[in-house]
């Protein structure tokens, strides 16, 4: 079996270890990509931004089209993330029914891009959009999903997909597999960590409004922010100069697992509206490492779905700053409930979000499109193995 892997940015669709993983399944892995991880964040003026949207759009969708209606032996499949939004439509066309096709779908489109604000929800582009993305759904032999609520809005503005499948993002859980969480000490420093992209689909007004007028709570903690992007740079602009707040970019993996491992709490925000679209994959990273998350997003969301289904972490609405206060006054007062939830969010995280079971399950179902005559038992989604 070979599974063809198609991602503009090299690494950013999969964790290397998912990949492994796939590997040491049986399976052949090919990789295609426009451009590799670093390349891509790395700096460049205006003219190298240009050419990189280049590479990544028109060139990638050209690169995308000719892999795609290449000539390939049975028990091939192709998993393609959208990135950009138009590729599973785009390999799936061109490979007219010869190679299953799977739809990850990372991002929903037009809806992306109306919750940013960069078009109309009546604009002739959103009806394009729509158009492929309905086209995707229904054209894709399956389509992957993030979460439950994600795809009961895609399948409900867009249509049923012909396959859909929820499978998690997921984490690789080898660094922290022997670290568990332990109580917080009478005088060791907590530390809330926010570690990744935080963007115009992230919610950052409402901790502005809790940290607005008063001194943070809790006041002997520490806020870190290994971040990057628009809402990052817009956070750090209207915050000003705090001194419990750390201000850092992206780091390399050996640095980004010594800063997970020192941190008690993740945040993680969902902006309202565009828990329609995304489902944060930095959650499962918290998980892995065992700290409890703060997750300010939408109660109807796939984020809140999972805070409460394993108890491991709070849920503040966006704009709930009087709650969002509340939650952070009692990482102190109640320590046993900051180390009970860290514990749940370490024994879920490497139960049902590892790379490995998350692995599987993408190993089962690629098996089922690959061998159409395969007995195979049903493909089982996160929710259905926990329940």
């Amino acid at each position: 079996m070979t599974i063809e892997v198609y991602n503009a940015v090299g690494g950013a669709a999969f964790f290397q270890g998912q990949l492994q993983e796939w590997r040491a399944a049986g399976a052949q892995v090919e990789f295609h990509e426009a451009v590799s991880e670093s390349a891509y964040r790395a700096r460049r003026g205006p003219a190298g931004r240009l050419v990189l949207r280049w590479r990544m759009y028109a060139g990638y969708g050209w690169q995308c089209w000719s892999e795609a209606r290449r000539t390939v032996p049975p028990a091939w499949i192709r998993v393609v993330a959208t990135n950009p939004f138009f590729a599973p439509a785009l390999v799936a066309r061109a490979a007219r029914g010869r190679v299953p096709t799977i739809n990850l779908l990372y991002d929903l489109y037009p809806e992306a891009l109306v919750q940013t604000g960069r078009i109309g929800p009546d604009s002739w582009i959103a009806g394009r959009c729509a158009a492929i993305s309905r086209f995707a759904l229904r054209e894709c032999a399956a389509t992957v999903f993030l979460g439950d609520r994600l795809r009961a809005h895609a399948e409900a503005a867009h249509g049923r997909a012909r396959r859909a499948v929820v499978i998690p993002v997921g984490a690789d859980g080898a660094p922290f597999q022997t670290f568990e969480p332990g109580r917080l000490a009478p005088r060791e420093p907590l530390r809330i960590i926010y570690s990744g992209q935080l963007g115009r689909m992230h919610d950052t007004s409402t901790l502005l409004a809790a940290w607005r007028g008063e001194s943070i709570l809790p006041s002997d903690a520490t806020w870190v922010f290994q971040a990057s992007g628009s809402g990052y740079a817009q956070l750090r602009q209207q915050a000003g100069a705090r001194a419990n707040v750390e201000w850092g970019g992206a780091l390399p993996a050996a640095e980004w697992q010594k800063a997970m491992k020192r941190a008690h709490v993740a945040l993680v925000t969902v902006a309202s509206g565009a828990e329609r679209v995304v489902m944060p994959s930095k959650v499962y990273s918290a998980l892995v490492a065992g700290q409890a998350v703060l997750a300010i997003c939408p109660r109807n969301s796939d984020l809140a779905d999972l805070v409460r289904q394993h108890d491991c972490g709070w849920v503040v609405e966006p704009g709930d700053v009087a709650g969002l206060r509340q939650v952070l006054a009692r990482f102190r007062t109640n320590p046993g409930e900051l180390w009970a939830k860290r514990c749940q969010a370490f024994a879920a995280g490497h139960r049902f979000y590892d790379v490995r079971p998350v692995a599987a399950q993408w190993m089962e179902l690629i098996r089922d499109l690959a061998e159409p005559g395969r007995t195979a038992r049903k493909t089982v989604t996160y929710h259905e193995a926990i329940v």
